[in-house]
């Protein structure tokens, strides 16, 4: 049996999975590569894995069809398999196996925590036909969820607001970011948050691009912002330290040019001939 194209969103076991497809494996929060490459022949997996292990279709619109596993390290071959932070994939010049590790471990995340139904208790059972957990007692249904996301670089003429956030382990500085609340937009929302990581209020709010970013389900809304008036303040818990920094005297350690706190501040670079 292999699986129709149009069935694009499809969970089925990894025996009907087509032996030409390839096949991202994730370990927990990890992914696991093989000899240092993201994808896995399915036809290897097949002598490898249990026939019924659960498996998501990424992408099925080309000859080469791309699926997720749910996978142990130790089940796999030592001298091939390898954990990757899936982080590191932010230096890839290929965006396209940043999508599909991205994807593959949003949707292992949201089966691994999604294993019983919320308003009965029942075990979920995994679709067919459609991404999606069923219900087998009172038919609800579980969709993979995202969690909006703003991500602004506020400016100030030839200067940028940059901040060193608490939990990300370096001395990266990035734009000022945070989840949408229920009932805002995201303009409300990067108001909101500016202020309170800053105290800074911005103006003149523009879009410029989204991301998705699997870390673990988010999808960044990048804006630009221009200064609007207060002096820069932080609680030194959530934003450990904050500054303007002129276009021709930047930090050292920004965001990889691939993510979209990148990409924001490149484009303002660009604007200003730096």
């Amino acid at each position: 049996m292999s699986l129709a194209p149009s069935s694009t969103a499809a969970i089925l076991s990894l025996r009907d999975v087509p032996d030409n497809a390839r096949c991202v494996l994730v370990d927990e929060s990890q992914l696991v590569l093989r000899a240092g490459e993201v994808y896995w022949p399915a036809s290897l997996l097949k002598r490898l894995l249990d026939p019924m292990t659960q498996a998501v279709a990424l992408d099925v619109a080309n000859d080469s069809c791309i699926y997720a596993l749910s996978c142990e390290l130790t089940r796999l071959p030592q001298h091939e398999a390898s954990h990757c932070n899936p982080r590191l994939l932010l230096q890839s010049s290929i965006p396209e196996v940043f999508a599909h590790a991205g994807k593959a471990l949003q949707l292992i995340h949201w089966i691994r925590s999604h294993r019983h139904c919320g308003f009965c208790g029942s075990r979920l059972a995994a679709q067919a036909v459609e991404r999606a957990l069923q219900c087998p007692q009172c038919q609800h249904r579980v969709f993979p969820r995202i969690s909006p996301c703003v991500i602004v670089l506020v400016q100030r003429e030839r200067q940028i607001l940059l901040a060193r956030h608490a939990g990300r382990g370096s001395g990266t500085f990035s734009c000022l970011a945070g989840f949408m609340e229920v009932g805002e937009t995201p303009e409300q929302t990067i108001c909101r948050e500016v202020r309170e990581e800053t105290a800074i209020e911005v103006c003149n709010i523009r879009y410029i691009r989204s991301q998705s970013w699997p870390f673990p389900s988010q999808l960044m809304l990048g804006f630009h912002a221009d200064y609007a008036g207060g002096e820069i303040q932080v609680d030194g818990h959530e934003i450990l330290e904050a500054s303007w920094f002129d276009a021709d005297e930047l930090p050292s350690a920004l965001p990889p040019p691939f993510s979209v706190a990148g990409q924001l501040i490149a484009l303002f670079l660009q604007a200003n001939n730096v």
